[in-house]
């Protein structure tokens, strides 16, 4: 979700809203990516907020942190505590030169582990030095000097100018050294639950979805593989038992490096990218953002076709990939070249044309293979509620093709421009950011609204307290210690 200028963005939402401020992206950078694919220790305070307000209304039900790109220099991230009103300030607000927020970041996600935040951030300034880095920082990055972005990881209590307590990036790509992490303007972020049986003990993973690289096979763009006919992105993952305080330079794991094309280089030129799900059976057209369901089940939204009116046609959609199973004998080849579980809006399914501009993801789970997803749509302010695991593709067989089973829309829902999307632990309460509106949003009894309507929120956050600038993502720990029953198979006890 980075901003981008001239109504072109690498963001979710970015192209829709303009702000009458210079942004961040530049536009030829973008159109020729796009062209070529068609043709440590933080400083952690805990002062906390004194303009705490409450309406005597309905209060949060949780603690949330939501990522605000902001106008220019103004990111940051917000984390409203639970029992907040309609018109509290944040708990903690951290902004400032000691990270890259100010740049403005995309989606975060919180660990069901510790609750410590992981946030992208697509950084693509000239030159920029990652606050804990060598004077390189995480790019430039070919002859236009894009830096290929990184992550950051925060205390729970980070507060003011606290800087992250690790960033992951890949330092000096420019001139010519392997992109280790494998991370290339990175969008989505998203923990897996250490309890759902698929991470061994003691182990959490945290996927990042990659808008780019374009990927290629025999030197030629993916043509005629998977259903997109195209790839673009890759999906990185990192044990963060192996992350250490400070800049990380790491592969991900597992890594499955892709063959990836330059077009910053005349002529264009192959090199090799790190990543752990990527290439041309994957059929990724630009992901943006990620959620795990609590059998670890990945699932990611792509959205190739929100760069600019001129690639309308390009692809949106849900695909969905299976976790390597580590205690199962024979787990499935979840990563690497593979082709998604399901493929959900794809053209020529069932749902195809269900998604128009989808952005954020969260996912309920009743049981193994029995979900409910559910997806935020800035192209009519709607939230999409699918049934992942049904419709078997007539064509492939193997990949779903998932049922539309509600959609909350309409004036009494509020939503205008909603991004980013996150689910209680106990499965109970959604919450949505609209950055159209600079709000928040609580939605209660979700096992009772997931035939969609024009349902009003429970509560809505929405004042000059609320430090709500341009909100894109929204995030809480969404697992519990006790893994869901699922019948002996993948993520049982």
């Amino acid at each position: 979700m980075t901003q981008g200028r001239d109504g072109i963005s690498l963001a979710p939402m970015g192209a829709r809203r303009l702000m009458g401020v210079a942004r961040r992206l530049s536009v030829v950078a973008a159109v020729l990516v796009i062209t070529a694919l068609v043709a440590g220790s933080a400083g952690t305070s805990y002062a906390k907020s004194s303009k705490k307000k409450t309406s005597g209304g309905p209060v949060l039900l949780n603690s949330v942190v939501v990522s605000n790109q902001g106008a220019l220099f103004s990111g940051s991230l917000a984390t409203f505590a639970a029992g907040s009103g309609s018109q509290s300030a944040p708990e903690f607000l951290v902004r400032g030169p000691a990270s890259f927020l100010s740049v403005g970041p995309t989606l975060d996600s919180v660990s069901s582990l510790d609750s410590h935040i992981a946030v992208a951030l697509p950084a693509d300034f000239v030159a920029l030095t990652a606050p804990l880095g060598p004077p390189v920082g995480c790019g430039p990055f070919g002859p236009t000097l894009f830096g290929t972005g990184l992550v950051e990881l925060f205390s729970p209590t980070s507060n003011g100018k606290s800087a992250p307590e690790a960033e992951i990036c890949s330092p000096n790509f420019a001139v010519g050294a392997p992109n280790t992490t494998g991370i290339f303007f990175p969008q989505g972020v998203a923990f897996e639950s250490p309890f759902d049986g698929v991470t061994p003990a003691g182990h959490e993973t945290l996927a990042v979805a990659n808008e780019f690289p374009e990927v290629v096979q025999d030197g030629e763009i993916c043509a005629g593989a998977g259903l997109t006919a195209s790839a673009l992105g890759t999906i990185t993952e990192y044990d963060r038992s192996a992350l250490a305080p400070g800049l990380n330079n790491i592969p991900p794991t597992p890594n499955n490096p892709v063959a990836a094309v330059n077009v910053f280089t005349t002529p264009p030129t192959a090199y090799t990218q790190n990543s752990s799900i990527g290439g041309c059976l994957t059929s990724l057209a630009g992901p943006v953002s990620l959620a795990f369901d609590s059998n670890g089940f990945l699932f990611v939204v792509n959205n190739a076709g929100k760069f600019a009116a001129a690639f309308a046609a390009l692809p949106r959609f849900i695909s969905v990939f299976q976790q390597d199973a580590a205690n199962t004998p024979n787990p499935p080849f979840s990563t690497g070249d593979v082709f998604p579980l399901a493929l959900i809006g794809i053209a020529g399914t069932e749902t195809a044309g269900d998604v128009i501009q989808p952005v954020g993801i969260t996912v309920l789970t009743f049981g193994f293979e029995d979900d409910l997803a559910f997806v935020t749509d800035v192209g009519d302010n709607s939230i999409k509620i699918f049934n992942p695991f049904t419709n078997p593709d007539p064509l492939i067989g193997f990949a779903f093709a998932g049922e539309l089973v509600g959609t909350i829309h309409g004036g009494a829902t509020k939503l205008k421009g909603p991004e980013g999307i996150a689910l209680s632990a106990d499965g109970d309460t959604l919450y949505v950011v609209n950055s159209k509106a600079d709000s928040l949003e609580m939605f209660t009894d979700v096992p009772g609204i997931e035939d969609g309507g024009n349902i009003s929120p429970t509560l809505i956050i929405q004042s000059g307290h609320s430090k709500l600038n341009l909100p894109v993502g929204v995030a809480l720990p969404a697992f519990t210690p006790t893994p869901m029953e699922t019948d002996g198979v993948l993520g049982a006890e």
